[in-house]
C-alpha cells in the first residue's frame, strides 16, 4: 500500500511492531525498512521533505522490496553527490510554468532534484567528443572529460540544466 499524505503521518493503523519517534514519524532506514520486516516507510511518513526526496526514497524502497521478494540481499547504492541549488539553471524549467496538469506529460517535468539527470546533452553537444559516459559495474555512471580532446568551448557548461559542468580559467 502506498499512502501519499504531505503532512504528519497517521500511524494508528500500523501494528505495534512498527516504531515511531517521539514526534510521531515512522522510524526507517534509507531503504525504507522499518522495525517490522514487512513494512516500509518513506517520504513524509518518516520526516518532512521535498517531493524529489520522496521519489528517491520510493525508488530505494522498491528495490529493497524487489530484493526481498526475489530472495536476494539488498545493498544500498552509493549516493550521488548533490549539486548546490544555486548552480541549477532555472531557465530550463520555465517551460513547466503555467501549463495545465496533464498526466501524459507530468513525468517529463523536472523537479530539480539537484543530481545529474543523465540527459546526455553535454555528451551530444561536445563537437570534439571530449565527454564520454562511463558506467561502473554497480550500475552507476560518470561523465568524464578527455583533456586531450577538450578545447574549453564551454558548450557543456552552457547546455547542462543541472549545473554539473563548470568552466575554470586556464592560468
Amino acid at each position: 500500500m502506498v499512502v501519499s499524505i504531505g503532512d504528519s503521518p497517521v500511524t494508528d493503523f500500523l501494528p505495534p511492531t512498527v516504531h515511531t519517534d517521539k514526534n510521531g514519524w515512522i522510524e526507517a532506514d534509507e531503504a525504507g525498512h522499518t522495525s517490522d520486516p514487512k513494512i516500509y516507510a518513506i517520504g513524509d511518513a518518516t520526516r518532512l521533505g521535498l517531493v524529489t526526496h520522496a521519489i528517491g526514497q520510493g525508488r530505494k524502497a522498491a528495490m529493497a522490496v524487489h530484493a526481498l521478494l526475489s530472495g536476494r540481499s539488498y545493498y544500498m547504492p552509493a549516493p550521488k553527490p548533490v549539486i548546490p541549488y544555486d548552480k541549477i539553471k532555472t531557465a530550463y524549467y520555465d517551460v513547466c510554468r503555467g501549463e495545465p496538469f496533464k498526466p501524459e506529460t507530468e513525468a517529463n517535468r523536472c523537479m530539480s532534484c539537484a543530481v545529474c539527470r543523465d540527459c546526455r546533452m553535454c555528451e551530444a553537444t561536445c563537437y570534439y567528443g571530449a565527454i564520454s559516459r562511463q558506467e561502473s559495474g554497480d550500475g552507476s555512471y560518470a561523465y568524464v572529460v578527455d583533456d586531450a580532446l577538450c578545447i574549453g568551448c564551454g558548450f557543456c557548461a552552457g547546455i547542462c540544466p543541472c549545473g554539473v559542468w563548470e568552466m575554470e580559467d586556464n592560468i
